[in-house]
């Protein structure tokens, strides 16, 4: 052999080698992202003191859609925690566009409500939102921007959410791990909300890093068409880029309309895995009974962030700052579909929320 051919035979020898050592240090990382994600959330690290609850409140909910499970759970449990406080909560239906969330918007502030959470896109509800403050009016968003926290460019007093960045990766991050660093991905996105691109775009970006996977399509259209929109995708996806698949979205009400679609193809529950995000009851189910498609889902603590939002409203009638308070994401799988509430078909940390916020409150 030629002393040139031997040694690019040797240097594409190393690189492989390189390349395999890559690939198996990024499975081995999104392995114990996958534990870390999955482990169990017995800490409370939200606020320990409060100011005393504010007199007589009314709080208007605009909910981005109450046909949602989470968009409309948001609201019971609002009302629910208000209620301790003696405060007064009405729910608005957004039903699920721009157009209509501006409607409930202007509907809100005519009620002249102390304060109104949104669980819609607070960018394109800027006008009205900026006339609300104008009047004195609290807004408070339920996964309503791109990242959690106080949001002084959108108006917001608080934003609150999971980190959408660590729930795109943590998506991201089981694919790469069942697949061993080879899955192939569709990533189903709903870009009118700030939230789902950023989610969204963490799932993709982490499934490009992986130099053995491939994102085969990013698929962005109206959350309000997941029934319209999901049966025809997903027979196009099986079509186009054949099996094994895995099917990632930024929430789980997309996967509901997908399943009938691949097993009316005839796809078998192991050539097409689903992951989602939120949370959904549907989700819940579909996982615990194991041959539903969906595999995992990164689920919200519906009813905690729906205390924390009552608590925040508390702190802005007060004049104290936001609580600073982010939960962490909680990724359910098979193994732990039935402990942190999810015998109920819903994220329940053990972290005895609720007593913490009623104490703090100083009521029962």
């Amino acid at each position: 052999m030629k002393p040139i051919l031997a040694g690019a035979l040797l240097l594409g020898v190393a690189a492989w080698q390189a390349g395999a050592r890559a690939d198996d240090s990024g499975v081995a990382a999104a392995t114990a992202a996958v534990a870390r994600y999955a482990g169990p959330q017995t800490k409370w690290e939200g606020p320990t003191a409060a100011p005393t609850p504010a007199k007589g409140m009314f709080v208007v909910y605009l909910s981005g859609d109450e046909q949602n499970d989470i968009s409309r759970e948001y609201g019971l449990y609002m009302k629910q925690a208000a209620a301790h406080l003696g405060w007064k909560l009405t729910v608005i239906d957004g039903k699920g566009s721009p157009a209509n969330w501006v409607a409930g918007f202007n509907q809100a502030i005519a009620l002249k409500p102390n304060g109104i959470a949104i669980f819609a896109d607070a960018k394109s509800l800027q006008g009205p939102i900026r006339t609300a403050v104008e009047r004195g009016i609290t807004v408070i968003g339920l996964h309503a921007a791109s990242l959690p926290g106080p949001q002084p460019d959108l108006h917001l007093f608080v934003n609150i959410q999971e980190d959408p960045r660590e729930i795109g990766k943590a998506e991201a991050d089981w694919a790469i791990a069942d697949s061993k660093g080879t899955a192939r991905v569709i990533v189903i996105t709903h870009n009118e909300y700030q939230i789902a691109e950023t989610k969204s775009g963490a799932t993709r970006d982490a499934i490009a890093a992986c130099g053995g996977c491939k994102v085969l399509d990013y698929a962005n259209f109206p959350a309000s068409e997941a029934a319209q929109r999901m049966p025809q995708l997903t027979t196009s996806w099986v079509q186009r880029f054949g099996l094994p698949l895995y099917i990632t979205s930024v929430g789980d009400n997309d996967l509901d309309f997908a399943v009938p679609s691949l097993r009316a193809s005839g796809v078998k529950p192991e050539q097409a895995k689903l992951i989602g995000a939120d949370g959904n009851r549907s989700a819940y189910e579909r996982i615990r009974k194991g041959n539903q498609y969906q595999v995992v889902t990164v689920s919200e603590p519906i009813e905690l962030q729906a205390y924390q939002a009552v608590d925040e409203f508390n702190r802005a009638f007060n004049k104290a700052p936001p609580s600073g308070f982010v939960q962490p994401p909680y990724l359910v799988t098979p193994e732990n579909v039935n402990v942190e509430g999810g015998k109920q078909d819903i994220f329940v940390p053990d972290n005895n929320y609720k007593a913490h916020y009623l104490t703090i409150w100083g009521v029962k």
